[in-house]
């Protein structure tokens, strides 16, 4: 079963309707919550009348943070230089963000709640607003956090490994660049929702979360409730975004809890503009040094992430201030490094995981690094990245920041990406172009990301309210079929599929009698959650070594009653028979009845001995109309090592969304906020996504190499492409125009501004 191309399990249900989704929940006696949210950026809130709100038909409740007096939440992270940052549940004396809740009602409909919550009436005062990192960096503007005015610097931290001014003292040639990488919003098709149940003095909570355990653990803590269940419905897409402990969950929690009715909140695309997590605004300042022979001897960046009003939960404030630091060495051997990476906290939504989670800026930056050396050192670009490349025989490799890559061969995927796009004629396709008046040009990048993080990872990070490992469970039913339970809930990754191809695999039965669940944290053995691409490789490797202990149990009972010896025996088409003799068999379902209780119900999480890293190179071909700022990419190459395929239909569908919204993000996708805080891209007319006539047709090849020391050698899939479009497209319109792009979005109104700023309109005598 592994490595074959099964048929997505998921994919019906999606395409006949017949998911079911958490909005499509709608037990007995259902009441809708509605949120107040703040108008203002920054405000001190003199006060909440709830008055109106309250008394008007079919509301059940209306409540402030007075009412609801619930501790915040507060990320366990230690992390020297980390400031502690508390979140209410809702903003009390000061909001921090335009959509930041501060009351909310709850009555018999959602129009009914939504009205009643536009009738509560808060007292702001406003104050100046912090909007971007240069702000957060001035002495003088209120601090977010504390009282008075100073920098809102928030998390700290310096490193340095080798030599570093000994190599900028050796150098041919040294460069220093700015890139910036704008805002995002994960955008899924589906947006957060909750529905809370109160039962018998616990709490069923029904959410579309990345992270039900994590979630389940923080609403008993602040809510003070003993018995929580978490379920997770069909979710339409989280993509990170979901891989959060958000305030609205806790309280519609609170509400249900106090009204003893269920209670349910789905937010609309406005909310999920405004007030669910944000990802990736960061400023980056990068110093490189080379030989003549384009070799790097050292490496300097400066980081400055703006991680919003909050650390967010469970992660804190250093998910992409730590990332992008952490991984610019990229695939290449450098010898010295020094970063100093900072997060500055302003006027905006939390900044939390998307798909990457700092990688893609780091890609960004050593990869346009390496095609800057490269011109000014006159060595041709997929020379540089050669020089550089750490070798497959000196794998495992320990990175300048000590990460450990186990695997690779980063050459062959760029000969294989190179040789796809046509690297070696375009010079010659690059001038007929010209010829016939149009420009074109190519652009490639590498990058190594990691997957399947194990607890280590989360340990030395601080992050104390994550684990770090995951979870399987199998069951055997009296039908003889196969129930599968893991920590990490379906997103759209396919696991419903691939896990029941896994314990197929290891169990040695017919893929028809797997059957993955929905998760249930009552059900299924307690682990991390769906992130960091690791439910082939954590829950994953808890199921294989499940299904081999559960294979070992039925063999025994299929030996004792067919008196056979256990090596000898055989299973095939949900039977068990003596091999040689398939007429001495013995049906699976009379297996499970010889079985004591419990014998078949197997459960076991699996921490990996390390982290894994993928890696891959994206080549592509563009063409830019610089009058217009028309941007077609004309050819797009993947050439990408996740180690053994599980199943290359949805590894080639991984790869294909995950390019498509680094793509997005490279050329479309961008929040803009005014200087007082006020959101300018609230709705899908201001924030743009690629739809299928702005994307490329992707070839995607694929190299194995496994990783060495984890369970089937498999290698995370699901965030990747996300990390090379960004490089690869500005390299790819550098070479076109012969300017250096280092910000993203590439926007037309950048492109066309370029050509006005080379081709300046001719005045005649008359007009000067």
């Amino acid at each position: 079963m592994i490595g074959a191309r099964v048929r997505r399990r998921e994919d019906r249900p999606l395409l006949t309707g017949r998911a079911c989704f958490l909005d499509d929940l709608t037990p007995p006696d259902t009441l809708d919550l509605a949120f107040a949210r703040s108008t203002h950026g920054h405000a001190r809130l003199l006060g909440v009348d709830l008055g109106e709100a309250g008394g008007r038909p079919g509301v059940a409740l209306a409540f402030g943070a007075s009412e609801m007096a619930c501790p915040p939440l507060v990320p366990d992270l230690a992390r020297p230089g980390a400031a502690r940052t508390e979140r209410p549940i809702l903003a009390a004396d000061r909001v921090r963000f335009v959509g930041e809740a501060f009351a909310a009602a709850v009555a018999t409909s959602r129009y009914l709640a939504e009205d009643a919550a536009e009738r509560i009436a808060p007292r702001y005062e406003p104050l100046p607003a912090v909007t971007s990192v240069d702000e957060a960096l001035r002495d003088d503007l209120p601090l977010l956090h504390g009282d008075g005015a100073g920098r809102n610097v928030i998390f700290e931290e310096n490193y340095e490994y080798g030599d570093v001014d000994a190599g900028f003292d050796a150098a041919a040639v040294v460069i220093e660049r700015t890139f910036r990488n704008p805002r995002y919003s994960a955008a899924p098709i589906e947006g957060r929702g909750v529905l809370a149940i109160p039962e018998n003095g616990g709490l069923i909570l029904w959410s579309s979360t990345q992270i039900p355990h994590i979630l389940e653990e923080a609403l008993a803590d602040v809510l003070g409730v003993e018995q929580v269940s978490v379920r997770c419905p069909d979710i339409g897409g989280g993509f990170g975004q979901k891989a959060h402990v958000f305030p609205e969950e806790v309280a519609v929690a609170w509400a249900a809890l106090q009204l003893g009715r269920p209670v349910k909140w789905v937010e609309d695309r406005l909310e999920n503009f405004v007030s669910a997590s944000h990802s990736r605004e960061q400023l980056v300042r990068v110093r490189a040094a080379a030989d003549r022979d384009g070799r790097l001897l050292a490496l300097e960046s400066e980081v400055y992430s703006d991680v919003g009003a909050y650390g967010i939960y469970p992660w804190g404030q250093v998910l992409e201030a730590l990332g992008t630091p952490m991984i610019m060495p990229g695939p290449y051997v450098l010898p010295a490094y020094r970063y100093h990476t900072h997060s500055v906290a302003t006027n905006k939504p939390p900044q939390g995981a998307y798909r990457g989670v700092g990688l893609p800026v780091a890609a960004l930056a050593h990869e346009r690094i390496m095609d800057v050396l490269a011109g000014e050192l006159g060595i041709d670009r997929g020379e540089i990245r050669r020089v550089n490349y750490i070798p497959p025989e000196r794998f495992p490799f320990e990175t300048a920041t000590g990460l450990r890559y186990d695997s690779g061969n980063y050459r062959a995927a760029l000969d294989l990406a190179l040789e796809g796009i046509g690297y070696a004629d375009f010079p010659e396709e690059q001038r007929r172009a010209a010829d016939a008046g149009r420009t074109i040009g190519l652009g490639f990048a590498s990058y190594v990301e990691w997957t399947g993080t194990n607890s280590e990872t989360y340990r030395l990070r601080g992050m104390r309210n994550v684990r770090g490992y995951d979870a399987g469970r199998v069951a055997m039913g009296e039908d003889g079929t196969f129930s599968v339970w893991t920590s990490c809930p379906a997103i759209g990754q396919g696991v419903a599929t691939t896990f029941a191809q896994i314990v197929a695999e290891h169990l040695g039965i017919p893929f028809e009698l797997v059957h993955t669940e929905l998760l249930d944290t009552s059900q299924a053995p307690r682990g991390s959650g769906s992130f960091a691409s690791r439910s082939a490789i954590s829950a994953g490797g808890a199921l294989i070594s499940v299904s081999r202990q559960l294979r070992e149990r039925l063999v025994t009972l299929a030996a004792d009653a067919l008196e056979a010896r256990p090596e000898d025996i055989v299973f095939d088409g949900g039977r068990a028979f003596v091999q040689g003799s398939p007429s001495r068999g013995v049906d699976l379902t009379e297996l499970y009845a010889r079985a004591a209780p419990g014998q078949l119900d197997i459960a076991e999480h699996y921490d990996p001995e390390h982290t894994a890293y993928p890696y891959a190179t994206h080549a592509c071909v563009v063409e830019v109309d610089a009058v217009t700022g028309d941007l077609t990419v004309l050819r797009y190459v993947v050439v990408e090592d996740c180690g053994p395929e599980i199943n290359p239909i949805v590894v080639e569908g991984q790869v294909h969304g995950a390019t498509a919204q680094g793509i997005g993000g490279t050329m479309f996708e961008s929040l803009r906020y005014g200087a007082d805080g006020q959101p300018l891209t609230a709705s899908f007319m201001d924030y743009l996504v690629p739809g299928p006539c702005e994307l490329p047709s992707l070839l995607v090849e694929h190299l194995e190499t496994p990783a060495r020391d984890l369970r089937a050698g498999h290698k995370g899939v699901g965030e990747g492409g996300t990390l090379a479009p960004g490089p690869a497209l500005a390299n790819a319109v550098s070479n076109a125009l012969g300017v250096e792009v280092d910000a993203l979005p590439i926007t037309p109104e950048w492109l066309a501004g370029t050509h006005a700023r080379e081709n300046p309109p001719v005045q005649s005598a008359s007009s000067r």
